[in-house]
C-alpha cells in the first residue's frame, strides 16, 4: 500500500482472497473512492485484481490458526493496526464472527455485509456442514449479532430473512451492491435462440429446473458459465436437449460481459436448497440490466429487486419448470419485446445499482461510523 495515500483505511475482510465466483467483494475494495482498501484474509487464492495485488494483508500459518480456532486476533491485529483502519468490514455473517476478535482489538467498528445463505440456512444445516467457520456461526453468531456495529443486506427480502433470524433491526439496512456501468457499455448483438445460465453450479441455481424447462422451448440454445460440484450430472441431464447445450466452465468477467452481449436473455430460475441455501441478490442479474440483457428469473429471494416483472424482464414462480418455458419461449419469440426490455433494464442498473452512486452510500455510512 501507498503510505503517501492520506485517506482513511477501511480493512476489507475476507477469509480467502479470493474465491473466482465472488467478484462482488473485489468489487467493493476496488471502488472505493473516499477510503483506501486494506484487503484482509487468512489466504490468498490468487485472484486479486491487479488494482488490490498491492493492498493485500494475508494471515501468516500461526495467525490464521489461532483466529479460527481460538478467536485470537492478537497477532493480525499488530499487522493490521500498522496501517491504521478506520474500521473492519466483512462479507458474510460467517467471516463476520471470524472478524469480530479483530475489530474489537483494534478498537474499531466492524460492518458485515449478508449476502445470503448466512441467514437463509438453517442452523441445523450449518452445523452438519462440517465446515469450521459455519459451524461457529450457527454456535456462536449471537455474538455477532450482539456486538456488530451494523449489517448490510444486500437485497431487501435478504433483510427480512437477517431480522427472522435475530439481526437487529436498527442496525441491519438494505443496501444493494453495484455494477460497473462502464464495463457493460458496448452496445448488444443478440443471437436469436441464445439463453444465458452463469453462476456457481449448485442447487440453489436452478441450473437443472432450467434445463427441464428448455426440453420444451424448441430451438433455444443454451450456454452456461460456471462450475461446480453438480456440473457433471447436470451434463447428463442436458443431454435430452440435443446438443442444444454448451457448458463453458467458469470464465474471466470480461468474458461474461462478452457472452451478455451476445445472449438474447440470461436465465436466473434460482430455487431454495434442500438445506435452506438460497440466494442474495445474484449480481450476475445486475450485470445483465447493465449490459441491456433482458432476464428471465424466479421470483426468489431479491431477483424482484433487480427484475421488474414485464418492464425488465420476466418473473415466474420458484420451482415452476412450465412457469420458467413459457416466459422463455415468449421472450425468445419477439426481438420487440427483447429490446424493449433491455432498454428498460439498462435504466433500472443506473437508476438502482450504479457501483459509484452505491459506493458513495457506503462511504457516507462509513463516515457515520468512523466519525
Amino acid at each position: 500500500m501507498d503510505r503517501r495515500d492520506e485517506r482513511p483505511v477501511a480493512a476489507i475482510f475476507r477469509s480467502a482472497l479470493f474465491n473466482p465466483s465472488e467478484t462482488f467483494v473485489q468489487a467493493h475494495a476496488a471502488g472505493l473512492v473516499r477510503y483506501r482498501p486494506l484487503v484482509v484474509g487468512l489466504e490468498d487464492k490468487g485472484n486479486a485484481w491487479p488494482a488490490l495485488r498491492d493492498a493485500r494483508l494475508v494471515a501468516s500459518r500461526g495467525e490464521r490458526l489461532r483466529l479460527r480456532l481460538l478467536g485470537d486476533a492478537d497477532g493480525l491485529a499488530a499487522r493490521v493496526r500498522a496501517h491504521r483502519p478506520s474500521l473492519v468490514h466483512a462479507h458474510f455473517a460467517t467471516d463476520g464472527l471470524l472478524a469480530l476478535p479483530l475489530a474489537e482489538r483494534l478498537g474499531v467498528p466492524l460492518v458485515t455485509t449478508l449476502h445470503g445463505f448466512d441467514v437463509s440456512r438453517s442452523s441445523a444445516a450449518l452445523l452438519r456442514s462440517g465446515r469450521l467457520s459455519w459451524m461457529r456461526h450457527a454456535a456462536l453468531g449471537g455474538r455477532l449479532r450482539a456486538r456488530g456495529r451494523l449489517f448490510l443486506a444486500v437485497s431487501d427480502a435478504i433483510r427480512a430473512k437477517a431480522l427472522a433470524r435475530g439481526f437487529p433491526p436498527e442496525r441491519t439496512m438494505t443496501l444493494h451492491n453495484g455494477v460497473d456501468l462502464a464495463r457493460f457499455a458496448a452496445p448488444p448483438a443478440p443471437e436469436p435462440g441464445l439463453v444465458l445460465h452463469v453462476g456457481r453450479l449448485v442447487e440453489k441455481k436452478g441450473t437443472a429446473l432450467l434445463i427441464d424447462a428448455l426440453a420444451a422451448v424448441p430451438g433455444a440454445r443454451l450456454v452456461v458459465l460456471g462450475d461446480g460440484p453438480l456440473r457433471t450430472r447436470l451434463e447428463r441431464r442436458a443431454e435430452r436437449l440435443g446438443g442444444r447445450a454448451t457448458f463453458l466452465g467458469a470464465v474471466p468477467p470480461d468474458e461474461v460481459g462478452a457472452w451478455m452481449r451476445r445472449a438474447w436473455l440470461l436465465a436466473v430460475p434460482s430455487v431454495t436448497a434442500a438445506d435452506g441455501d438460497s440466494e442474495g441478490l445474484p449480481t450476475v442479474a445486475v450485470e445483465a440490466a447493465a449490459a441491456g440483457l433482458p432476464a428471465v428469473v424466479s421470483a426468489h429471494s431479491g431477483l424482484p429487486e433487480a427484475v421488474v416483472d414485464g418492464e425488465t424482464g420476466l418473473v415466474v414462480p420458484e420451482g415452476d419448470a412450465a412457469a420458467l418455458a413459457a416466459a422463455l419461449a415468449g421472450l425468445l419469440g419477439s426481438a420487440d419485446l427483447q429490446a424493449r426490455m433491455g432498454g428498460a433494464a439498462r435504466r433500472l442498473a443506473a437508476e438502482r445499482f450504479d457501483l459509484r452512486r452505491q459506493i458513495a452510500r457506503l462511504e457516507a455510512i462509513y463516515d457515520g461510523l468512523a466519525g
